[in-house]
């Protein structure tokens, strides 16, 4: 991305960031208010899924096990409806005082559908990779 890793990490850390990255084909609705300004290690956040940003879908909730600001690394354990595990690790490295490099690495466990589910997550992380891409430019200025 077209923006310094320190930008980068400070935008991933913003729940506000996942909605945008998702925003068309993800929406969330939180349990009793709203999420807070920035993710926090040892939080547990609760949201209902949104397909499409309206379509309402199981209860997600969303562990944050490590986040890391040296390494730049966020791990979460997530699970909800027929997902029974989806581990994000996220992961921002710096490529040159303007340039940073944005990893989503993903491990998906659903029984039966997990072949369904991967790639709807396939998908996903291509659509949220374009629109980081995106994000980056204006943020870049």
């Amino acid at each position: 991305m077209p923006i310094p890793a320190g930008l980068a990490w400070d935008t991933v850390k913003r729940p506000e960031t996942l909605r945008y990255i998702t925003k068309g084909v993800l929406g969330f609705r939180t349990e009793g208010g709203e999420l807070p300004q920035h993710f926090a290690a040892g939080e547990t956040y609760r949201v209902q899924l949104l397909f499409f940003g309206r379509i309402p879908a199981w209860w997600h909730e969303i562990h944050i096990l490590r986040l890391d600001d040296t390494e730049r690394e966020i791990v979460t354990s997530e699970q909800g409806g027929s997902v029974k595990k989806w581990n994000h690790r996220i992961m921002v490295d710096e490529r040159g005082p303007w340039r940073s490099h944005y990893t989503d690495e993903i491990d998906i466990g659903a029984g039966a559908l997990t072949p369904f589910v991967w790639a709807y997550a396939h998908l996903l992380y291509r659509y949220r990779q374009w629109r980081w891409r995106r994000l980056a430019r204006t943020l870049a200025g």
